[in-house]
């Protein structure tokens, strides 16, 4: 219930999911999403998860909030690499799982040299939903490998049955009955081509080397193709206006922290990358765009930067505020702001290039705000103009 009511749709929950391989330091996170057999897998490369971190930590609620208690630690920072704020709340990331699909198979490696099993779990969301049953009476399957490559169709098949044999104590209960009947029908004829899933030749892997977590999702909601394929009076779906821009890769001078792909595998077998860098915005298009604004503003409102006018060359500006030097609550930010003229007399953007940008600034367009390098939602959709800029 936390999952569902706390998030508004699969692309919100698959954005929560992007924060969580955020918090796991991951680099790339994929997701895949097979629509002719209904299956989601979302795979990261971050520093996964042991048998203990999966059961004290991942299964456990609310763990974020108890760091420092009963030996609830964070994870160990991978070597070389710059320390992360933690961008997820409360579990919500990983309960947010429910809203995408009612059955997922969760497989983590950890990134430990002295501990390389992988964790391997099987869990329906339809468990947590039996009316009178406790959490300590739910069986969640369990199992560890040494290597991928160990995970077979009947491993998977074996935990299906474990869960199938447990909920059969709860088929007493007149009032649990009906759940447990949907539960039942909905496992004996689940299966997944799992040996096909965690042998892909690109993105994340958990072979050789390779950490993380991936879960495969089946069968997914079937309001996900609706969210890909329906748009909005802007042009753009509700996909796109969740997903775009996750990392912050326009105004940085550095890589993105978190490189994410949407890959839609249509039934015709063509393969499609909804969030690729370039359905974003480009610092070449930034740089194209009529009128450009950098620049910072202090913690007292004044602004330090420099603007270019009609594709001119920048020039240095300021507004200082002779404030009383009372501190703004919203504290010091960064800004990266353009702007293309509406007619195309007006612009001197070159013709060709013209209208491509401006299609895609009317599908995207809008103020975007980051945190650490990771976007924060729901700013930047074009029903959320919050400055009411394109009013103005």
């Amino acid at each position: 219930m936390l999952g569902k009511q706390q998030i508004a749709g699969i692309p919100t929950a698959l954005h929560e999911l992007f924060k969580n391989a955020y918090d796991a330091y991951a680099s790339v996170v994929d997701v895949d999403f097979y629509r002719k057999s209904s299956i989601l897998m979302l795979r990261d490369d971050g520093i996964g998860m042991s048998l203990e971190d999966f059961e004290n930590r991942w299964l456990t609620i609310g763990t974020e909030s108890k760091l420092g208690l009963d030996g609830i630690t964070n994870p160990s920072i991978p070597s070389g690499v710059e320390k992360r704020p933690t961008m997820g709340e409360k579990g919500i990331g990983r309960l947010a799982i429910a809203t995408i699909g009612p059955i997922v198979l969760v497989i983590t490696r950890p990134r430990h040299p002295k501990n390389r099993d992988t964790t391997i779990s099987l869990i329906h969301w339809g468990l947590f939903e039996i009316p009178g049953v406790d959490l300590d009476e739910i069986n969640i399957p369990v199992r560890t490998i040494s290597q991928i490559e160990d995970l077979s169709e009947d491993l998977v098949r074996e935990m299906r049955n474990e869960i199938l044999e447990s909920v059969n104590e709860f088929a007493g209960n007149l009032v649990a009955a009906t759940f447990v009947a949907g539960i039942q029908s909905s496992l004996k004829k689940w299966e997944l081509p799992v040996s096909k899933l965690t042998q892909l030749s690109y993105g994340p892997t958990l072979s050789d080397d390779g950490s993380g977590t991936h879960f495969i999702i089946h069968p997914v909601g079937e309001e996900l193709a609706a969210d890909i394929d329906e748009k909005s009076s802007s042009g753009a779906t509700n996909l796109e206006r969740m997903l775009l821009g996750f990392s912050d890769e326009l105004y940085s001078d550095e890589s993105s922290p978190l490189q994410t792909h949407f890959r839609d595998h249509l039934e015709d077998g063509q393969i499609i990358d909804r969030i690729g860098e370039q359905q974003f915005f480009t610092r070449s298009e930034f740089e194209i765009a009529d009128h450009k604004v950098e620049g910072t503003f202090d913690e007292k409102g004044n602004f330090k930067g420099r603007i270019s006018i009609y594709r001119g060359d920048y020039k240095d500006f300021e507004i200082p505020l002779f404030s009383t030097g009372e501190k703004r609550v919203c504290g010091p930010f960064d800004i990266s702001f353009a702007y293309v003229q509406g007619a195309r007399r007006d612009s001197k953007i070159p013709q060709g290039i013209y209208e491509p940008l401006t299609a895609k600034l009317d599908r995207i367009g809008g103020l975007y705000i980051y945190k650490n390098g990771i976007r924060v939602l729901p700013y930047g959709n074009s029903d959320y103009d919050f400055l009411e800029i394109e009013r103005r």
